[in-house]
C-alpha cells in the first residue's frame, strides 16, 4: 500500500483519514489497498475510529436521502428507511441500522454507540457484510 489514490471524495461525514483512504481505494478499484484498509476498519470499532467514521458517513448520506418533511427525531436509521431500501441491506446491516440513531432538530447528529457494540458481537463474516453495505451506501453516487 505504498501508493495513493488521489481523487475528490464528497463523503463529508466521513472524517477519519483512514476511512477516507478506504473509500478512495474502493473508488480506484484497488484490491491490494482494500484488503489492508478493510482489515483495519474491521478491527477499529472504537468511538471516533475507522468503522465509526464510516457509519457516520453512511448515516449522513442515507438520512439525507430518506428523510421527508414529516421525519421526526430521534429516529433509528432503520426506522427512517423506506421498506424497499431496508430490504436491500444484508441482515447484519439491518440489525446495526436499528441501533444507529439520528438526532437533532435537523437530523444532523448521529449516535453510533449501540451499533458499535453490536458490531463487536458479530462474526468476522457478518461484520464484513456490514462494512460492504456501508461502503457501498456511501459511494453510491461517487465517482
Amino acid at each position: 500500500m505504498a501508493h495513493r489514490h488521489p481523487m475528490k471524495l464528497n463523503a463529508e461525514h466521513v472524517t477519519h483519514s483512514e476511512a477516507r483512504r478506504l473509500l478512495r481505494a474502493e473508488l480506484a478499484n484497488c484490491g491490494e489497498c482494500r484488503v489492508v484498509l478493510d482489515r483495519s476498519a474491521l478491527r477499529d470499532l472504537e468511538p471516533d475510529g475507522v468503522f465509526d467514521s464510516l457509519l457516520h458517513g453512511f448515516l449522513g448520506k442515507r438520512s439525507e436521502q430518506w428523510r421527508t418533511r414529516h421525519s421526526r427525531y430521534p429516529v433509528t436509521l432503520y426506522g427512517l428507511a423506506p421498506p424497499p431500501e431496508a430490504r436491500f441491506l444484508n441482515l447484519p446491516t439491518q440489525e446495526v441500522a436499528r441501533l444507529c440513531v439520528i438526532e437533532g432538530r435537523a437530523g444532523d447528529r448521529f449516535d453510533t454507540g449501540a451499533a458499535l457494540g453490536e458490531l463487536r458481537t458479530l462474526s468476522d463474516g457478518d461484520r464484513a457484510l456490514v462494512l460492504g453495505d456501508v461502503v457501498d451506501g456511501i459511494l453510491e453516487d461517487e465517482g
